[in-house]
């Protein structure tokens, strides 16, 4: 069978370049990728897959009209916070000032504006070009957020066999393209409940398969600890920075020199190793911490793109497991470091004081797919003081 892949972010997950490479030895794979991404595609992609550029998007009045419908009136989840947090993020990234200015007043007019638009809607009414071959595919892949809703539209209209793979635990809870003409794939019952609640998914097109990230954690509990090295010759807690917002991450940062001075006042033995954010694009803000006599910043996994090679992810781990905690504000990490030994603590003080706007500390850390997941009350790893 001929299986197409609708990619992107091909560089940050390296996961799916794996399931791919598997794939392609049973089954003929071809890649569809958007013309900006192709470059970055080529250059890490095997031999033994097909590139596809898409071509679907029509430059048209009408479809403009129906892109800012969606936009401003398009349907939110249920946990509208990580939907308005995600989209901050997104923002943020963009180095012209102007452009983040004008997008930020943007935001927050469609946060005020009513949700009236589904998905589906917006792709019954938006028109594709058909130019990309889609005839000899007989299975599509996609994963969340939908890379190009002009090839997902077609897909759906052509009835083809579309899966969408829910890329991660917080999808469900933050991202808005979702059709009730696709089949989901996510890790687990969890998650199909949140698809079902947050995304008002038919219970019967969602799937549970699996995590394909959590393949790395499977072969590093799969090795003989006789084989991890300890790459810091102290004792030491691990600190995984989760926020890839400029203003949160700077609390983050004020947040950990706060718990490097407890832990000097304290007499600890110990060292305080942080992680930077991967997807933070500007890591001068974590600079302050190289002056604390007590902070090392592990910060030697970033290449010149988001990828992140698999002998660093296994660092990783490695890292978490010789740690006498793991210490986060919410994080996949955090979710990570449940599968070791080592205990895996969220932050939740007093001090964050939720409430005084979306753009805080105790909103991120009090996500839904923390709170459901990682803050029950009774779960010991939550620390409140």
């Amino acid at each position: 069978m001929k299986i197409g892949f609708v990619v992107h972010f091909f560089d940050f997950r390296n996961d799916v370049r794996r399931v791919i490479e598997e794939v392609s030895r049973q089954h003929e794979v071809i890649l569809f990728v958007r013309k900006d991404d192709l470059h970055l595609v080529e250059a890490l992609v095997s031999d033994t897959v097909a590139l596809r550029v898409v071509a679907e998007k029509v430059n048209s009045l009408k479809n403009r009209l129906w892109d800012q419908m969606f936009r401003f009136f398009g349907k939110l989840p249920r946990s509208v916070q990580n939907f308005y947090l995600m989209e901050y993020f997104k923002i943020s990234l963009d180095a012209r000032p102007n452009v983040r200015t004008k997008a930020y007043s943007l935001l927050a007019l469609a946060m005020k504006l009513p949700k009236t638009i589904t998905y589906d809607h917006y792709l019954k009414n938006i028109s594709f070009s058909g130019k990309t071959r889609i005839d000899d595919i007989g299975q599509f892949i996609c994963f969340t957020d939908i890379s190009d809703s002009y090839l997902f539209a077609r897909l759906l209209s052509g009835k083809k066999s579309v899966k969408v793979y829910v890329y991660s635990w917080d999808h469900p809870c933050k991202q808005v393209k979702f059709s009730r003409k696709a089949t989901y794939l996510v890790w687990h019952q969890g998650i199909r409940q949140d698809m079902v609640e947050l995304q008002n998914t038919p219970a019967v097109q969602v799937k549970v398969i699996g995590a394909s990230q959590f393949g790395y954690i499977h072969d590093f509990l799969s090795k003989p600890t006789e084989t991890w090295q300890n790459h810091y010759p102290f004792e030491y807690l691990y600190f995984g920075c989760a926020i890839g917002i400029l203003s949160l991450a700077q609390q983050e940062v004020h947040l950990i020199k706060a718990v490097s001075q407890l832990m000097l006042q304290a007499g600890s033995r110990f060292r305080l190793v942080v992680r930077p954010y991967p997807g933070l694009k500007d890591w001068s803000v974590y600079d302050p911490l190289k002056q604390l006599p007590n902070v090392v910043l592990d910060d030697a996994f970033r290449t010149g793109n988001m990828s992140v090679s698999d002998t660093h992810i296994m660092e990783k781990y490695v890292k978490i497991h010789f740690a006498k905690a793991f210490i986060h504000l919410g994080t996949t990490m955090g979710l990570e470091a449940c599968f070791t030994q080592t205990p895996s603590l969220i932050l939740d003080f007093p001090e964050f004081k939720r409430g005084a706007g979306i753009l805080t500390i105790a909103n991120f850390v009090h996500q839904y797919q923390n709170d459901k997941y990682l803050m029950a009350h009774d779960f010991p790893n939550v620390v409140r003081s």
